[in-house]
């Protein structure tokens, strides 16, 4: 079984040992993930602000965030709480006009927009077109993440939540180390592992509700910053060329199902012993709506066609899209010789492993 991030620590805490050397082998780290979306404003009527609440990190853990002028509401404030941080773009008001100073409006229409319509630099039509781009970079990872819009009262200027948590879900990155290799073997590359998990259902004893996803993936020979998560940028990987995993089904397990786990999104990349110089690895995800059948029992998805679900209509309104990197450095390694082509590499190889117990 591959780590996960309930028995990372135990894969971690194991030295990396060259196979018959008793060399300990330093495995690449994580210095920095970034997390930059597109997402409309899906809840009826025009908001004022936009919401990230997140656990297990403060505000010293944020290096920076997306905001400035590169949308309406300008650079975020951060709140903190017991038990992490909320990380909150507003509009300003005008106490005596009683009235915010930046809206987003209902979008009329919910396509996908390659980041030209939810930013300033993307072009005229951004002012109108009911989506926002956000994100952030953290320097360490979050143990649960929840984005939600924020509506105002005109009458008090206060801003707080409406509607639904966004399902729009936040990856987790570690570099696993793999466990010691039998004597005489070669010990195995460590991999660099993205996690999403998707929103539990309010209802414990049922599935919860299901999404469509599909995944872009490439590699750069560069640390990325956080504005180039732009998903018109180049660094963004968006076309077919790319390594694409088509139309995965992402649905929460009820809690009595294998303890609520394996119903992750988990992607990984080994870092091989040919690694060419590659520093981040960027993904793109990409959310629709489900329209296929439920089980009205226990709300399990039955999808017509699971290979093909545009063919069968089971593809509703794009929600967003989640760019998101993370940067590498890797520790220096006294042997054997063949790993030194590892220093800063990230290895080609890409494996989707989408564990949904049944």
């Amino acid at each position: 079984m591959r780590g996960t991030p309930s028995n990372v620590a135990r894969w971690v805490a194991a030295a990396l040992l060259a196979g018959g050397t008793g060399v300990a082998l330093a495995s690449p780290t994580l210095y920095g993930s970034l997390s930059n979306f597109d997402v409309y404003n899906d809840t009826g009527s025009e908001t004022h602000g936009f919401e990230i609440e997140l656990h297990g990190v403060s505000a010293a853990d944020v290096s920076y965030a997306f905001g400035g002028d590169y949308n309406r509401y300008g650079s975020p404030r951060i709140d903190s709480f017991a038990d992490g941080i909320y990380v909150r773009y507003l509009s300003a008001y005008d106490a005596i006009n009683s009235a915010f100073l930046a809206a987003t409006p209902v979008p009329t229409s919910f396509s996908p927009t390659d980041g030209h319509s939810c930013w300033s630099g993307g072009g005229a039509g951004y002012a109108g077109s009911g989506c926002e781009h956000f994100g952030l970079g953290l320097t360490r990872n979050a143990t649960s993440t929840a984005y939600r819009w924020l509506r105002g009262d005109t009458a008090t200027g206060q801003i707080s939540p409406v509607g639904s948590d966004v399902l729009i879900a936040a990856p987790v990155w570690q570099v696993i180390a793999p466990p010691p290799p039998d004597p005489g073997q070669p010990v195995a590359a460590p991999v660099v592992q993205a996690v999403i998990e998707p929103l539990p259902s309010e209802n414990q004893e049922q599935f919860g509700e299901a999404q469509w996803v599909k995944v872009y993936t490439t590699e750069i020979e560069r640390e990325v910053e956080l504005n180039e998560l732009l998903s018109d940028n180049d660094v963004v990987p968006r076309e077919q060329s790319e390594t694409e995993i088509e139309w995965v089904l992402f649905q929460a397990l009820p809690a009595d199902r294998h303890n609520g786990e394996g119903d992750e999104l988990l992607l990984e990349k080994p870092l091989a012993d040919n690694a060419d110089g590659k520093k981040s690895i960027i993904r793109r995800y990409e959310f629709y709506e489900y329209l296929g059948a439920y089980n009205p029992e226990d709300h399990e998805a039955q999808p017509f066609d699971e290979s093909d679900p545009v063919g069968a209509g089971e593809v509703g309104r794009y929600m967003g899209a989640q760019m998101a990197a993370a940067n590498i450095v890797a520790a220096p390694v006294p042997e054997p010789a063949a790993w030194l082509s590892m220093l800063g590499g990230l290895g080609v190889l890409g494996l989707l492993r989408r564990r949904r117990c049944t």
